[in-house]
């Protein structure tokens, strides 16, 4: 009963901060934020380096975090991701429409790494791949190494980037478990060489069956077939006719509160306050 009660402040509590980060002017905010002072100058330098290359090279955003300004959750992770996700729209961090980017969060309050995705980001950092990243400043996190922790995961994060989105992966509702988009097939390198020598092929096919068929032989006259030879497209009918939706339910954890990536080939995603998507996971420490 006290728990509960407790975790019912914390929520209210958040609640409140959200309220007032909405609120709030939008602040100038820089590649790394840190409010915590974790850091060296050292380190924030090379943190902006990898953030810049993402920047420039993938067209995401990536922002870096420490703060002691989220509530005591009393164990409720719900209360970092809400907060996580709203500093995130009310930052304005993202690039492009659908403002895609990440923010890296050390909540120092709850001891919580927590990682907040949007925009297309989500695809690339399926819950296996955000797993990964956390793991990779776990070590350091815990000997409170945070500078060396939060480089960690930024390489991680820069090399998932470089590898593009899985082969097979799919958006889904953390809560309900419902499959929100199909599967990503990428045409990989040996499939496009495979597909344009079909296509030249084919092509060079088609030009010795018609000129075998109209070049005559054995005699003196030689059809013009450069000049009378034409194609003309006078109609285009595509018809839509079925389409078969499976729907696969995957059980999963409560809301965007799960501790890192559940599924290995699936994108979990929850809505913020503010209904934007977001994807995440996190780590205590």
């Amino acid at each position: 009963m006290v728990k509960a009660a407790k975790r019912a402040f914390a929520l209210m509590l958040a609640l409140l901060c959200l309220l007032a980060i909405s609120a709030a002017p939008a602040e100038e905010i820089g590649l790394v934020n840190d409010e915590a002072g974790l850091y060296t100058a050292a380190e924030i330098a090379q943190m902006e380096a990898i953030i810049s290359r993402i920047r420039t090279k993938y067209q995401m955003d990536a922002v870096v975090l420490t703060t002691n300004d989220v509530p005591y959750s009393y164990g409720d992770d719900s209360v970092t991701v809400a907060w996580a996700d709203a500093w995130y729209e009310n930052h304005g961090c993202g690039l492009g429409q659908d403002r895609a980017g990440i923010l890296l969060i050390l909540d120092m309050t709850n001891r919580y790494n927590y990682l907040s995705t949007a925009g297309v980001m989500i695809d690339y950092m399926s819950d296996s791949r955000i797993e990964s990243v956390l793991t990779a400043a776990d070590d350091d996190l815990h000997s409170g190494r945070y500078g060396r922790a939060m480089i960690a995961e930024l390489r991680q994060l820069e090399a998932f980037c470089a590898e593009g989105i899985e082969e097979g992966n799919f958006r889904y509702d953390e809560v309900t478990g419902e499959r929100l988009t199909g599967l990503y097939n990428k045409l990989t390198r040996r499939e496009a060489i495979l597909a344009g020598a079909g296509g030249l092929g084919a092509a060079l096919i088609l030009i010795l069956t018609v000129t075998a068929r109209y070049g005559l032989k054995g005699g003196t006259y030689h059809y013009p077939l450069k000049e009378n030879a034409s194609v003309q497209m006078t109609r285009d009918d595509e018809v839509f006719q079925r389409q078969t939706v499976h729907r696969t339910r995957i059980s999963s954890g409560s809301g965007g509160g799960r501790s890192g990536g559940g599924h290995s080939g699936g994108s979990g995603v929850h809505f913020s306050s503010g209904g934007m998507s977001h994807g995440g996971g996190g780590h205590h420490f």
